[in-house]
């Protein structure tokens, strides 16, 4: 297993290092070699020790639900409603595909 390591040179002329996936994680070395091993030890005990698991959030999945669907059955029971759908019908029944002259 590899990871992107940040070696930083402090003001003091020691090396800090630090794994970017762990940046919690910070071992200073005399040299960048130094700091890089120590870091590799950090990680691998921290790895000994720990183990990564999946966790599923509460968050509603608002790309699987459709923008219009709360809107779906509003005027179900509303008593117009026939009439509403026989008047649509009627209109596309009379359109003509030509349009009116001006």
């Amino acid at each position: 297993m590899t990871t992107s390591v940040l070696i930083t040179r402090q003001p003091d002329n020691c090396y800090t290092a630090r794994a970017l996936v762990l940046p919690e994680i910070v071992v200073t070395g005399a040299t960048e070699a130094e700091a890089v091993d120590q870091l590799r030890v950090a990680l691998a005990d921290l790895q000994q020790h720990s183990r990564v698991i999946q966790v599923k959030l509460p968050i509603p999945d608002t790309a699987a639900t459709h923008p219009w669907l709360r809107f779906a059955g509003m005027w179900e029971h509303d008593q117009d409603w026939e009439a509403f759908e026989a008047a649509i019908a009627d209109l596309r029944r009379n359109d003509t595909a030509d349009p009116p002259s001006v």
